[in-house]
């Protein structure tokens, strides 16, 4: 077997695992890029409804916000500023959603497990392939809240005590896809550097495959240093 031949699959191993290795360093650096001043991410600044626990005595408003590599979606307990204490029924119904529109990694099992606020987020590009959710745990002081992390790996939290994480959850169809689309690439751009190596050698009068000296040999007969 001449060295071409045994290139090929371990370029196609190694564009395979770059491709994951690409997709899943794009959502983490989605993660943190942009950083604004309600913490990483997108702000949540886009309504999505309301939405009450199975007692029907929690208000939750629920937001959103998204860019090309990252959709953040927001609950947020309306008691805490005291919003529910003058909502009438007629206006909650008229903002009431539906949590089943939501995709299932987008939304908790039941509202009756949160606290206070969470945020459930989806990164990647082209498509979405990672997913986690960051939750209020505990407030210990006015500034100082103490978070939990699911589906992923929490990270210490910065200056402002704004939480951190990087999520380790697939989404299965983005995750294969974009791996897929990242490691053709990677293909490419080995076989185009393939290719442009092998006409250097071949200018020179070199072995194209090892690029060991070629002098004097007829050509069409295999290379004495490895046989291509």
């Amino acid at each position: 077997m001449t060295n071409a031949c045994r290139n090929r699959p371990s370029r196609l191993l190694a564009s395979l695992g770059l491709g994951l290795a690409t997709t899943v360093l794009i959502g983490w650096a989605a993660m943190f890029l942009p950083r604004g001043r309600h913490g990483y991410g997108p702000p949540t600044t886009t309504p999505v409804g309301l939405a009450k626990s199975t007692d029907g005595f929690k208000v939750w408003e629920i937001t959103q916000g998204r860019n090309a590599w990252h959709r953040v979606v927001s609950y947020w307990f309306v008691q805490i500023s005291g919003q529910a204490i003058m909502m009438r029924n007629e206006d909650f119904e008229a903002r009431k959603v539906d949590l089943e529109s939501l995709p299932r990694h987008l939304r908790p099992a039941s509202l009756d497990d949160l606290h206070m606020q969470a945020w459930y987020r989806e990164v990647g590009w082209p498509l979405k392939a990672l997913t986690c959710s960051i939750h209020w745990k505990t407030q210990v002081r006015n500034a100082d809240i103490i978070y939990r992390v699911e589906g992923g790996v929490q990270l210490p939290r910065d200056r402002e005590f704004q939480p951190r994480a990087l999520p380790l959850t697939p989404i299965w169809t983005g995750l294969i896809a974009d791996s897929a689309a990242f490691a053709l690439a990677w293909l490419a751009l080995f076989t185009a550097v393939g290719r442009l190596r092998e006409a250097r050698r071949r200018r020179a009068g070199c072995c194209v495959h090892c690029g060991y000296p070629r002098t004097g040999r007829p050509d069409g007969s295999r290379c004495p240093e490895c046989g291509g």
